[in-house]
């Protein structure tokens, strides 16, 4: 009786890490590609003619991209 207590509580301690691996996995995956750009590609479009303005115009709109789920 004993053992059978202990064997549901270990179940449902793994059944709750798998869980919360899986929220993890799928969280980091929804922000794969999703980064502001550089401070590199920053200055190669100020040196193509671009300002601040735009270039923060262009860090919303990678914020806003949403991949197929």
């Amino acid at each position: 009786m004993i053992s059978a207590l202990i064997g549901s509580v270990i179940m449902s301690a793994v059944t709750l890490a798998m869980l919360l691996a899986i929220d993890i996995t799928d969280k980091a995956l929804s922000n794969v590609g999703k980064y502001p750009l550089t401070i590199d590609e920053q200055q190669i479009l100020i040196d193509a003619g671009f300002d601040l303005k735009d270039i923060e115009n262009i860090n919303q709109e990678i914020k806003a991209l949403k991949f197929n789920d």
